[in-house]
Parts: C-alpha cells; structure tokens; sequence
C-alpha cells in the first residue's frame, strides 16, 4: 500500500470572487483520502490562460495526482482545454461519438443544438476521455513525467459522478489502499457535547481514526480504518453505529449517504404510513425537504402552508379563539396537528409556527420562538424551542428539528 501526494487546481473567476463556494475540493479532498492520495496543496486561479499553465507546470512537478476542476463549458471563459494544448503542445481533437451523443441529448430535449455546444465535443489530443454519464463536458486523464492529472468540469454533480465511476477506481489500483469508514449523522447536540458523550466508546477502537464533521445543524462523526482488504473493518464500524445509535437514540439517525428525509421516508415506508404538514413560520420548507427524496409520492399526502391566522382558520380549522393564546403557541400548533390528521387523512402530522425574524419578538416570545408539534392518530407531541436571530437559519433548523421528531415518534422513541 503507497500514499500519494495530491494537489487540486480550480478554476473561474467566480471562485475568487467569492461569488461561488468552491465545494468541489472538500469532496476531492474526501474521496481521495480513502484510497491513499492526500491532498497536500489547493489553488484556485481565475480564467487566465497562462496562470493556468504555470499552475500546471508547477503542481505536476510538485505532487503525484493533480486534479482541475473547472473551464469545460461551451462559452469564451472557459478556456482550459485551450491552456491543455498549450501546455502539452497538442491540438484540439473532435470525437465524433461524443458529438452525436450531444445532438441527441439536445434532441430529446426538444432544443435546437446550438453551435458552440460543438466545442463539447474537442478534446486535447493526448488525452483520455473519462465518460460523465450527467452532463455534456466529459472528464479527461493524462500522464505526463510520471504525473497523473485528472481533469474535470466545475459543475458539483458532473464532477462528483466522473470522480467517483472514472477516477477513484483507477486511483485505487494505484496506490492499493482502502479507507473504510463510516458517517454517522447528529442533530440536536452541539459538537463538544457530542465528542464528550461518544468518547468512551469510540477510544475502545484502537486504529479508529475519530473526526467530528459539524455543518450547519448536523453533527457528523467519521470513523475510519486503514486497511489493504476490502470488508477488513466492516464489523467494527457496523457495531460503532449500533452502540451510538442506541448511546443516542434521539441524536443519531442516519449513516453514510442516508438524510434526515431519507431516514423519515424509510420508516413510513416501512410502516406503510403516510404524512402531511402544517407549516407557518417554515413556509413549505418541510414538505419540500420530505419531497426531496424520490419514491416520496408513496407516504407524503399533502403540505398546508398556513401563514396567516385567516388561513389557519379556513384550511385547517384552527379556532379563533385558540388564536387568542397567540398564532405562536402550544395551542394553535395542537389544532394545526388535528387539522391535518382530518384534512389530508395521513397517519401522521407535523405542524410548525414560531418567530421565525428579525421583527416580531416579544418578550414572552422573542424572535427564535418556534413551537412545533408531531402527532398520530393516537398521540399527539408539542415541544417550545429558542433558535437564534437569523429568520433563514431558524426556518431550517425548525424543519431539521421536526423531522427528527416526527422520526422518533415513528419509532415510539417520544
């Protein structure tokens, strides 16, 4: 087993304005270290052609795999594979193939082919095509000096596909090494409280490699092993998830590619039930995130967006009476539950109303005041939460929060 040194190249203008997140290299960066290529060095650089060609020139003399992202589009500004032939002194190539193959694409689309779509199908000379089985500008791999470039286009979804059915296979004959690891996802516990907590158990692993991933409401536990036999460590990790799992039942609720939405679904499906949603302050956030996961026609009914208390009367029948103790209450939120079970004939419900800001805080109910509430046909959960002062964080940490409730009330964990 050989670790490799990497470095990882981006490029467009947009990158260093800070106008786009470059979040390609975070998953490079990744993906790569489970097969033995540490990304040592990342540079971005704008649509320069000579920048590039230095930054070509340098990175391939200085590290084992170097990765581009970026470029590879039909417009003027993008201009690496020109800086390609220049810098390996070759000339662009037209694949018939890949021109037919974009026609028809446009074609079924019911788009006329437009001209400069044709440059999608131009490849420098000496390079090999890597196939991207979700976008129209392919992949490319060289060798040069004992050097192996990968090139790729900017676009998230195109790259991460030519990464992972091109570029990791071929990576992973190279250096034999294998990462196993595991994700396993939070909510609900900030990070120091959670490497706290899991500690003990984790430190029983000697060789795990422990790191805690926090992002946005989410807090991701990797494990992993370095090994040289696929499965090696494939117990361990499976019984690392069930001893956390059950260490933290109303915490952890998922693992590896699984999402909150993901994990709902499942277990509705499961269950051959289904749901619907009541939102005021969220908006539709909640059904949207539920609707995210395809197949989700099987157990989603129907989402009410109730904003107004007039609405929330006549939708779903809210008392207005019970409005007097405020739209941001245990009250309503409770009617809001009953009305949706009613209405939509769903097996479960969520209903959401708060403060969502940065106008509107009282001080019985400041602006992060967010009631929400879960409920079956038997049973009914209701809990008060205080979010912050920024309304698009609080409207997503209100949707992530009633999802896992609605997850632990499915599996009779309320």
């Amino acid at each position: 087993m050989s670790l490799l040194n990497g470095i990882t190249i981006s490029i467009g203008d947009e990158l260093l304005s800070g106008k786009t997140v470059d979040s390609n290299n975070a998953f490079i960066s990744t993906v790569f270290s489970r097969v033995g290529i540490k990304i040592s060095k990342k540079l971005i650089i704008g649509d320069v052609n000579e920048n590039i060609k230095k930054a070509l020139n340098w990175s391939l003399a200085e590290a084992d795999v170097v990765t581009i992202t970026g470029g590879l589009g039909p417009t003027h500004d993008d201009i690496t594979k020109q800086a390609l032939c220049e810098f390996f002194g070759v000339e662009l190539k037209t694949h018939p193939e890949i021109l037919e193959s974009l026609k028809t694409r446009f074609s079924k689309r019911g788009f006329e082919f437009p001209k400069s779509n044709a440059s999608q199908a131009e490849y420098p000379a000496n390079a090999e095509i890597l196939h991207n089985s979700v976008g129209t500008a392919q992949g490319m791999y060289f060798v040069h000096d004992g050097s192996h470039l990968f090139v790729m286009p900017g676009v998230p979804a195109e790259m991460r596909a030519i990464t992972n059915e091109q570029i990791i296979p071929r990576l992973r004959d190279m250096t034999g090494a294998i990462q196993e690891s595991i994700d396993i996802h939070s909510i609900g516990m900030p990070e120091s409280q959670l490497y706290e907590v899991t500690k003990p158990v984790l430190d029983e692993y000697k060789g795990a490699k422990v790191a805690y991933l926090p992002k946005h409401f989410v807090v991701t536990i990797r494990v992993s092993y370095d090994s040289e036999e696929v499965g090696e460590n494939a117990e361990k990790l499976a019984e690392i998830y069930a001893r956390l799992s059950q260490q933290l039942p109303e915490n952890i609720y998922g693992r590896n590619d699984e999402s909150l939405s993901s994990v709902v679904g499942a277990e509705l499906l499961k269950r051959q039930a289904t749901v619907a949603t009541a939102e005021s302050c969220t908006g539709g956030l909640i059904a949207s995130m539920i609707t995210d996961i395809s197949g989700s026609s099987d157990y989603f009914n129907t989402g009410f967006v109730t904003y107004a208390n007039e609405t929330k009367m006549a939708v779903l029948g809210v008392q207005e009476e019970t409005l007097m103790h405020g739209a941001v209450s245990e009250e309503t939120v409770a009617e809001m539950l009953s009305g949706t079970l009613e209405r939509s004939g769903s097996d479960y419900a969520i209903a959401v109303s708060g403060v969502a800001g940065p106008t509107g805080g009282t001080e019985e109910k400041p602006v992060g005041t967010v009631y929400i509430g879960v409920a079956g046909n038997t049973r009914q959960y209701i809990k008060r939460f205080q979010f912050g002062s920024h309304r698009v964080l609080n409207k997503q940490l209100s949707a992530f929060t009633a999802l896992n409730l609605l997850r632990l009330l499915i599996r009779d964990e309320l």
